[in-house]
């Protein structure tokens, strides 16, 4: 992880009240952020369109388990023999117009990661603008609903359901706006325009006790990340670069995978030779298996991925009822 974001995290998610309030200082630049945020939602047009739109977004500066939540809701309208497509920008991707992606032709330096790891299990789309790529999908395909990850503040787009994903460890840090805190807009106003707020991991923030009385008539909703338990009694190197790299790592930890190294990098990094070269010795020295996430496995290439293992994980829902009868009342 970069020096910069390792203290922006750290700052963001202490309960030191000394650096709470060195964060203040920060507060007039969130309080900017904050007047372009409502210059930016009252200069929208919403548009309406066929199909379905579902936004499956966070209201904080990643690492909250969007993806893997996207994932397990393809499978959900997949069930139920709904066509779907996924829409996202393929953060930093080379491609910026409105692209299908196909793992043969695209690589993660080309659609971004996520894309590589969505285009396994559904037909996926890459655009920077997200009103041309929904323009694309529906002129070249007939489908019941696009998911779009991420594209809660963008009011350009009507959606017909909204999707909260939170991370019920971090919470929403310590509450301020971007730059003094994590937040893209105030888990109020986040929660107000959601039609299912989807918790995962233990709310250790007790945010469901804090809104549920005050959202009376939204779907929450408690999931949790789930993968096989390591019973190989072999250690580990442990290697990143999401999000939330300590989630990662806690997730081995709880699923007792014996991690005797750790190698954190910067959000989407983009691995050199050195870098993989660096850890395989490492790994190799200290008689280590490597592993790494799924997302960061997928911005290797073919020599790289050589000797790495990735975690497969998935989201598990607390209520499969619930969620179906909240996206397919009609059924």
């Amino acid at each position: 992880m970069s020096q910069n974001q390792k203290i922006a995290q750290y700052l963001w998610y202490s309960n030191n009240i000394i650096i709470k309030l060195f964060l203040l200082l920060l507060l007039p630049l969130s309080f900017l952020y904050y007047f372009l945020f409502l210059l930016k939602k009252f200069l929208s047009n919403e548009k309406s369109f066929q199909p379905e739109i579902i936004c499956v977004g966070n209201c904080s500066v990643g690492g909250d388990g969007k993806t893997s939540t996207m994932l397990s809701l393809i499978n959900t309208y997949q069930s139920k023999n709904k066509k779907v497509a996924v829409l996202l920008k393929g953060y930093k991707g080379k491609i910026k117009l409105p692209t299908q992606v196909n793992d043969i032709d695209h690589s993660a330096i080309d659609v971004g990661d996520e894309a590589l790891l969505y285009v396994k299990h559904v037909r996926t789309f890459i655009s920077n603008n997200r009103l041309a790529g929904i323009n694309f999908i529906t002129n070249n395909h007939s489908l019941d609903a696009i998911l779009i990850d991420d594209g809660l503040q963008d009011f350009r787009i009507k959606k017909d359901k909204n999707i909260l994903v939170i991370n019920g460890n971090r919470g929403f840090g310590n509450g301020f706006l971007i730059p003094a805190g994590p937040l893209r807009q105030s888990p109020s106003s986040a929660i107000k325009i959601a039609n299912i707020i989807i918790i995962i991991g233990e709310d250790k923030n007790k945010i469901y006790n804090l809104y549920k009385h005050m959202f009376k008539d939204k779907v929450f909703l408690q999931a949790e990340i789930k993968c096989e338990k390591d019973s190989s009694n072999q250690n580990y190197l442990a290697f990143s670069g999401i999000g939330n790299n300590e989630g990662f790592i806690n997730t081995l930890h709880n699923n007792n995978y014996n991690v005797k190294k750790i190698r954190l990098f910067p959000d989407h990094y983009y691995y050199s030779k050195n870098d993989i070269e660096n850890i395989k010795k490492e790994a190799r020295e200290n008689n280590l298996s490597i592993i790494t996430t799924e997302k960061d496995w997928k911005r290797l290439n073919l020599k790289q991925q050589e000797k790495i293992n990735f975690l497969p994980i998935s989201v598990e829902f607390s209520n499969n009822d619930t969620l179906n009868n909240a996206l397919f009342p009609d059924d």
